[in-house]
């Protein structure tokens, strides 16, 4: 019974094995191998230029100027950060992490006493820039 399944197996695989040895296997030349090198420094300098370029168009995100102006923040992990963000008159400290966002405090009325929109303490300079300059338009 095991013979009557393996013979067609068997029969399946013998032009596999006749092709096989009948084609030679050339080995690779020189210029073959420099072009495979090459080929895999091109696709990694790809990889990289594009995790760069991706970076820095991160960096100059900027969001359209409303009501909600972010403050000051504090980087406490990875994922964790708590910011203080101001609506109109309303100043709100939440705290951001990976799970979520919660609001720890709110208040009416002016910032506390040593923290002054002009000294923002943010992450990029871009966006500080940008943040002085619409806080400079608004007082004038």
């Amino acid at each position: 019974m095991n013979k009557l399944l393996l013979t067609p197996l068997l029969l399946l695989s013998l032009p596999a094995q006749a092709s096989a040895s009948a084609s030679q296997v050339t080995p690779l030349s020189l210029g073959g191998v420099f072009s495979v090198i090459f080929g895999l420094i091109v696709v990694l300098a790809l990889l990289l230029g594009t995790a760069w370029i991706v970076r820095r168009l991160q960096r100059l995100q900027t969001t359209s100027p409303g009501i909600l102006q972010p403050i000051a923040q504090q980087q406490f992990g990875l994922k964790e950060r708590v910011m203080l963000l101001r609506i109109d008159q309303e100043n709100i400290l939440i705290a951001c992490t990976g799970n979520g966002i919660r609001t720890l405090h709110t208040w009416q009325g002016p910032l506390p006493a040593g923290i002054n929109a002009q000294t923002v303490a943010l992450e990029t300079a871009p966006f500080v820039d940008y943040l002085k300059r619409l806080m400079a338009e608004r007082r004038s």
